[in-house]
């Protein structure tokens, strides 16, 4: 009886340690091809960071995953693989696009599949319907970006725009007509300006950097402001060593020696760009908000705090120097 009874709890305790630790899959969507695909890399290797980290020190589970997905920067590409990730069991939310008319074509699809959904970057009153924010909304960030400027009012200030990409609403002219500048909008290869009147570049990072040497070559000594988009490697390629550029984001480069070296050995030596930590902290963030009803955590790009269905961090947003 006695060794029948053993054999019993043998066999239990075998089939405890054989049961597989429950798994919490997060997917990310971004362009890791074309000509955007320097932001996905950027972010890959910041969020698979983050899922080794959480698996090292949580060796009973539960386990995450990370499931990446391209959608080139194509809108169309961006609604299929939407389709594809919300279809993945086991998934508990899923991060992308990276840009605003593949954030923006994606979601409806999202919306249908009642997937837990969060748009990084796009100001917070310009997400979507159906999507979780992070960052601040447009007044907050031209805000920021007025703040660099000299204390001065009523000269020029233009406001372009390339057709193309669209990060800011009608919200950022209002902003800067309530400090008392003169607005002048324009599209990029109609712009302008002289001296030292502001740009607020509302576009993509390679059309910035084109206009921005034309301008700077015809004598312009202005800053040139924007959002999140003028963070991609296009706009240094093309002015580098400008001194006169400010970039408002929810995220930035950390320099911070032991990160940089863990980034850097799944990277096989990239270090990392201005999109590495977000998508870190938004991997961990995610993961503690899945596993606890509120949390408070530091992690790369501010103090991260999560409660009744939200996700808020401090500060909200950085000033780049690209």
């Amino acid at each position: 009886m006695r060794k029948r009874l053993a054999g019993f709890l043998i066999g239990l305790l075998g089939l405890t340690a054989c049961r597989s630790p429950e798994l919490w899959t997060i997917g990310l969507v971004a362009p890791f091809e074309g000509r955007d695909r320097a932001i996905g890399y950027d972010l890959i290797f910041g969020a698979r960071l983050a899922i080794r980290e959480w698996n090292v020190r949580r060796p009973n589970g539960p386990r995450a995953m990370l499931l990446a997905l391209d959608d080139g920067g194509d809108p169309e590409r961006a609604r299929e693989r939407a389709r594809q990730i919300t279809a993945v069991p086991g998934l508990i939310a899923v991060i992308g696009h990276f840009r605003p008319e593949t954030t923006r074509a994606a979601a409806p699809v999202y919306r249908e599949a009642g997937v837990l959904w969060i748009a990084p970057l796009l100001p917070a009153d310009q997400v979507p319907a159906g999507a979780m924010a992070t960052a601040a909304d447009t007044s907050t960030m031209v805000e920021a970006l007025m703040g660099r400027l000299p204390q001065a009012s009523g000269s020029r200030f233009w406001m372009v725009r390339d057709g193309e990409e669209q990060w800011f609403g009608p919200e950022a002219v209002a902003v800067i007509r309530a400090r008392g500048w003169q607005v002048v909008e324009a599209r990029w290869t109609e712009a302008d300006p002289r001296g030292e009147e502001p740009v607020l570049f509302d576009g993509r990072a390679v059309h910035a950097g084109e206009a921005a040497r034309r301008w700077r070559q015809a004598g312009w000594r202005g800053l040139l402001l924007g959002g999140p988009g003028l963070l991609h490697p296009d706009l240094r390629a093309l002015i580098p060593g400008d001194p006169g550029i400010r970039v408002v984001a929810e995220t930035r480069r950390v320099d911070d020696p032991g990160w940089v070296a863990a980034y850097r050995a799944l990277s096989l030596g990239t270090p990392p760009g201005p999109y590495a930590a977000l998508g870190y902290d938004l991997v961990w963030a995610l993961l503690q908000a899945h596993g606890s009803p509120s949390f408070r955590w530091e992690g790369r790009t501010g103090i991260w705090e999560g409660g009744g269905g939200r996700l808020r961090k401090a500060p909200a947003l950085w000033m780049n120097v690209p």
